[in-house]
C-alpha cells in the first residue's frame, strides 16, 4: 500500500475496518441483510410505478435506506456502482425496492454533476452553470424536451464535436424512447421530481434484459423535502427531543457543547449551528452562529430567533434548511433506520452516536441514550467500485454498441455472471479501487 493510501486509511479507522474484512461482497451483503415514512413522497411522484402498500411494508419490516447519493441523474461512477451493490443486499433480503435518500443540499455543479450527466469523460449539461450553483432542493428550473428536436432540446450545452452520429442516436433513443423524458417534462413541475422519475426508468437499463425482472426497482427520492416535513412534525411536539434541543436553553447548551467540532455539525471553522441560512436570489447556503444573547442563530443578513412558530415558518418558506445533524437524528437515532453511506459517513455518524449518548445522559434521558446506543452507524456502501465504466451512461453504451455503432436497442447490460463475479470479489479489492479513484478526483 503506497503512502497516499496509507494516510487515507490512517485517518478513517471505520473504513480501514471494512477494508480489512476478509470475505467477499456476497458475505458482506448477507451480514447486512439479517416510519421515517417516504411512502407519501414516493406515491406522489411514482404513482403509476410504485405500490405504496409494498413500500410501506418493506420499510416497516426492514428499515434500511441509502444516504450516499447526491440527487441527480443516476450516472456518476461512484453512485451507479454503489446502487448496484445495494441492490444485491436488497435481493438478499427478498425485497422489492432499492430506497435511496439522495441529498438535495449540494449544488448542481458538484463533482457528481447533478445539472447533467457524464459521457465519454465529458459533461453534458441540462442547465447553464450560473443557476446550477443553487442546491437541487431550491432549484427552480425544470427539464424541457421535444422529440422532434432530439437531444438538443434537452441539453443546454454539450461537446458536439466529440459526439458521433451513432452516439447521438443512442442518447436520443435512451432519453426519449426508454426513459420517456417527454412524460417527465409534462407531468412534473420540479427538476427534483423529474430526476426521481428518470432514475426509476434508467435503473433497469444497467442490467441485461434477461435479468431485469429480478432486479428490485429503485425509489430515488430527494431527501430534504421529506426531512423538512418530518422535522416540522417533531418541532410541533412540545416534549420531543428536537423541541428540547431547539427551545430549552439548558438542553441546547449541552448539545451545542458536546457536538462542537464533529463533522456535519458545527464549530468555529466548519458547519453551521443547527440550521443553514438561505441567502439571496441565488439561494446560497450561509453559515449560522449561535448568539445566546438574543436566543438566535445569526449569519449574513439572517437572524433566526429560536421559537417554535418562527422556526416552522422559516422552514416552510425555505429561508433556512436543517443541518445533517437533524437529518441523522430523525432517520437513524429516532427512526431506527440502518443508513448506508460512504467513506465520511461511517466515521462521523459513529462520532454523532457517542455525542448523543453523552448528551442524553447529561440531561437525564438515560433510557433514550441506551436506545440510541443500539443504532447501527457503520452501514457502508458508497466506496466500492466493481465496474469501471466512467459513468452509468458509458456502461449502457458499452453493452449496446459494437465498434462505435449503436445496436438499435438497449437489451444488453450487466448479466447474472457479471453480478456473480462482483459478489465474489474480495471486499478490500472493491474498497481499494474506489479509494484510488476518489483520491485521483480530489487530487
Amino acid at each position: 500500500m503506497d503512502k497516499k493510501m496509507e494516510d487515507f486509511f490512517s485517518k478513517k479507522p471505520g473504513i480501514r475496518k471494512k477494508y480489512e474484512f476478509p470475505g467477499t461482497f456476497r458475505e458482506f451483503a448477507a451480514g447486512i441483510a439479517k416510519s421515517v415514512t417516504v411512502v407519501e413522497e414516493a406515491a406522489r411522484i411514482l404513482s403509476k410505478e410504485v405500490s405504496p402498500e409494498l413500500l410501506e411494508n418493506q420499510l416497516s419490516r426492514h428499515p434500511i435506506i441509502s444516504y450516499a447519493d447526491h440527487h441527480g441523474l443516476l450516472n456518476y461512477k461512484l453512485l451507479y456502482n454503489s446502487n448496484i451493490l445495494y441492490a444485491e443486499i436488497i435481493k438478499e433480503m427478498k425485497l422489492p425496492y432499492v430506497v435511496v435518500f439522495a441529498s438535495g443540499s449540494v449544488p448542481l455543479v458538484n463533482t457528481s454533476h447533478g445539472r447533467g450527466f457524464y459521457f465519454k469523460k465529458q459533461k453534458f449539461n441540462f442547465f447553464a452553470e450560473r443557476p446550477s450553483k443553487a442546491p437541487v432542493y431550491l432549484f427552480p428550473n425544470k427539464l424541457c424536451a421535444e422529440k422532434e428536436k432530439g437531444i438538443d432540446s434537452i441539453l443546454n450545452s454539450y461537446p458536439r464535436d466529440l459526439l458521433t452520429g451513432e452516439e447521438k442516436k443512442f442518447l436520443e433513443f435512451l432519453f426519449f424512447d426508454c426513459l420517456n423524458v417527454k412524460e417527465a417534462t409534462e407531468h412534473y413541475e420540479r427538476f427534483s421530481d423529474q430526476l426521481t422519475f428518470l432514475n426509476y426508468k434508467v435503473w433497469k437499463y444497467y442490467f441485461d434484459k434477461s435479468i431485469r425482472n429480478s432486479i428490485p426497482d429503485i425509489v430515488y427520492l430527494q431527501t430534504n423535502q421529506i426531512l423538512v416535513k418530518l422535522l416540522i412534525d417533531e418541532i410541533k411536539k412540545e416534549d420531543s427531543l428536537i423541541s428540547l434541543i431547539l427551545f430549552d436553553p439548558k438542553v441546547r447548551e449541552v448539545f451545542l457543547k458536546i457536538f462542537y467540532g464533529i463533522q456535519c455539525c458545527w464549530g468555529d471553522d466548519r458547519g453551521s449551528y443547527l440550521f443553514w441560512g438561505i441567502y439571496g436570489k441565488k439561494k446560497r447556503f450561509i453559515r449560522l452562529q449561535f448568539d445566546p444573547s438574543s436566543n438566535s442563530v445569526v449569519g449574513k443578513d439572517t437572524r433566526l430567533e429560536l421559537n417554535r412558530e418562527n422556526v416552522i415558518e422559516h422552514l416552510m418558506t425555505k429561508k433556512i434548511l436543517q443541518t445533517v445533524f437533524f437529518d441523522f437524528l430523525i432517520i437513524t437515532f429516532l427512526g431506527g433506520y440502518l443508513v448506508l453511506g460512504g467513506f465520511n459517513q461511517i466515521e462521523y455518524l459513529t462520532h454523532m452516536q457517542k455525542a448523543h449518548i453523552k448528551s442524553l445522559k447529561e440531561i437525564g434521558m438515560s433510557d433514550m441514550a441506551d436506545d440510541f446506543a443500539s443504532r447501527l452507524t457503520d452501514g457502508f456502501i458508497c466506496g466500492m467500485l466493481p465496474f469501471t465504466s466512467d459513468s452509468g451512461i458509458d456502461l449502457i453504451w458499452h453493452y449496446n454498441s459494437t465498434g462505435g455503432k449503436f445496436n438499435g436497442n438497449l437489451d444488453r447490460g450487466l448479466t447474472q455472471d457479471d453480478l456473480d463475479k462482483m459478489l465474489n470479489m474480495k471486499l478490500k479489492t472493491l474498497i481499494y479501487s474506489a479509494v484510488e479513484t476518489m483520491l485521483d478526483i480530489v487530487g
